[in-house]
């Protein structure tokens, strides 16, 4: 009999106006290319996060909207963006969960963020406003960018890459926002040239990640492979 596929949990956005929960083809494509079975869970109570968390064995937290400033601190309130507080409330319950239980999770972009800021972190509300133009981590509003990124030796990210300076492809304008006064669930394992927080991850045997770029976006315009990040926490999940 042949081994069960790790199952891989990828959070949907919501699209009120087509009343439909979806998700960007690349985060599917690339589990399964790892070798994954991807799950795709759309927000819903968030007192059924540890039955959700029961039925897989990783969780990869997606991009999409800016959280609510109402569930995190220092941001604020955007007239050009759309909140999803339900989305937010969901997926912090589903990370902390998550965290405890040991699972396997993989933050992209949003995710980081989620992973952050259900650990007590804050956000940078607008990247330029604190670090400037050097570095631009997204072209426009519906626009990436690309740009390299540092990475920690020896940690999960540069392992995963197996290289010190990766081209990234990126589309966040909010950040991590890193108090040196302050203590840190989290260890830092990339930056940009700026300085921006670009991955970080959680101390210890759990393997559990979150990177600002989208390691499912191709960097070049073709790409049938499959992203080293992507592949290493699929592998992580299947031997969990």
């Amino acid at each position: 009999m042949a081994a069960a596929l790790p199952r891989i949990g990828i959070t949907a956005r919501y699209r009120p106006g087509i009343r439909s929960h979806c998700i960007q083809e690349g985060y599917v494509d690339h589990v399964a290319r790892a070798g994954g079975l991807p799950l795709v869970i759309p927000y819903g109570d968030v007192s059924r996060c540890s039955e959700v968390l029961g039925a897989l064995d990783g969780l990869m937290l997606t991009g999409g909207e800016d959280i609510d400033p109402s569930r995190c601190t220092g941001t604020i309130r955007q007239d050009d963006y759309t909140y999803y507080p339900e989305r937010d409330d969901f997926e912090l319950r589903l990370t902390r969960a998550a965290l405890d239980a040991g699972l396997p999770t993989l933050g992209i972009c949003r995710g980081c963020q989620i992973l952050h800021v259900a650990t007590g972190g804050s956000l940078i509300s607008h990247v330029p406003d604190v670090l400037g133009d050097s570095v631009a981590h997204r072209s426009s509003l519906t626009e990436p960018s690309q740009h390299f990124v540092s990475l920690t030796e020896g940690s999960r990210v540069e392992r995963a890459y197996a290289q010190r300076s990766l081209l990234v492809t990126s589309y966040h304008h909010q950040g991590l926002r890193f108090d040196a006064r302050a203590d840190s669930a989290w260890q830092v394992t990339a930056c940009a040239d700026d300085s921006l927080v670009e991955a970080i991850e959680y101390p210890g045997d759990h393997w559990t990640v979150g990177v600002l770029w989208h390691p499912e976006l191709p960097v070049k315009e073709s790409s049938d492979t499959c992203d080293p990040l992507i592949a290493a926490f699929v592998a992580a999940a299947g031997a969990a």
